[in-house]
């Protein structure tokens, strides 16, 4: 069972991520609760573990065994399960914004997000061990060391913490590793490829649907998945990181594909950009209707002109 502290330092940091998936500004108070936050809750994770595993050994509940059975499929097959893993809650994600509509539902879109999603499982299993090997705490290390304000503000904020410094400062470079390098260098435009591709979508309205969404899509991106990838890198076991981002990218997808998900919506189809060029062509053309409005507003002129000569012409002979 797990104790009251820990199960108050688990709801800081759900409500955290909540509040921060609100796309405001991130609060560098916020950032210190996850550090506090996290920090009180590594003391308790071995012997939680050692509970989990006790329980698991003993336990006849199937939801315990169907979690047995999943990690002992992450260790036997670990490219593959994380692939369908990142699959199959991708197209749950899409699913439920899908519902949020009255339009029938998307099968084209929903494979869409599980292929996209299923590559790029992929290219997080090969690239985190990189990742996680060349960026150990010392470009962050080196900056907070020669500033002499977050230097002291890094040091106070370490008193009494298990781990150093360094590991935090790891932790961070990791997240923003990921975020400022793959996610715009990679994860957009082969998103933006795959689903544009699965939809029917053509390169120009591809590539228009890009120019429109890319920008208000980062900014969330960056908002909602720094607090949750600095908890990965920080605190989420190696073989469980990529099944984690997979469970919070269930929210993400949904995010996703609220605002980017029907390309088609998104760009004109080609019968779509003919009306409207018929329309606009239809304007420009001057027909005999027209050409009789025009010479009824000219004849009613030269009467109102007549009419008013005329009265001038009385009011003199009077």
């Amino acid at each position: 069972m797990v104790s009251s502290p820990k199960v108050t330092t688990i709801f800081s940091l759900l409500l955290l991520l909540v509040d921060v998936s609100a796309f405001g500004i991130i609060d560098p108070s916020a950032v210190h609760t996850v550090h506090e936050a996290a920090s009180t809750m590594m003391p308790h994770l071995d012997t939680l573990s050692n509970s989990l595993n006790v329980a698991s050994a003993s336990a006849t509940n199937p939801a315990v065994e169907v979690l047995d059975a999943y990690k002992q499929s992450l260790a036997t097959h670990p490219l593959i399960t994380k692939m369908l893993t990142g699959g199959t809650l991708a197209v749950c994600g899409d699913a439920i914004a899908q519902s949020q509509t009255d339009e029938e539902y998307n099968k084209r879109r929903a494979a869409s997000f599980a292929g996209f999603d299923c590559v790029y499982r992929a290219v997080q299993h090969f690239s985190f061990p990189a990742i996680v090997q060349q960026c150990q705490g010392q470009y962050i290390g080196a900056i907070v060391a020669a500033t002499p304000g977050l230097n002291a503000i890094a040091h106070a904020m370490n008193q009494g913490d298990a781990l150093p410094a360094e590991y935090y400062y790891g932790a961070m470079e990791q997240t923003l590793a990921s975020q400022l390098g793959i996610v715009p260098f990679f994860y957009y435009p082969v998103f933006y490829t795959i689903t544009a591709f699965v939809q029917g979508l053509d390169s120009e309205a591809a590539v228009q649907r890009a120019k429109d969404t890319f920008i208000p899509l980062m900014k969330r991106n960056l908002l909602f998945w720094i607090p949750v990838q600095f908890i990965q890198f920080g605190y989420i076991d190696e073989n469980l990181q990529i099944p984690f981002l997979s469970v919070a990218g269930l929210a993400w997808t949904f995010i996703i594909s609220l605002f980017a998900g029907n390309a088609k919506a998104a760009a004109p189809s080609s019968d779509e950009k003919i009306s409207v060029q018929m329309n606009m062509k239809s304007e420009n053309v001057i027909t005999a209707n027209d050409i009789q409005k025009v010479e009824q507003k000219i004849l009613q002129a030269v009467d109102n002109e007549v009419n008013s000569k005329k009265t001038k012409g009385a009011k003199i002979f009077r």
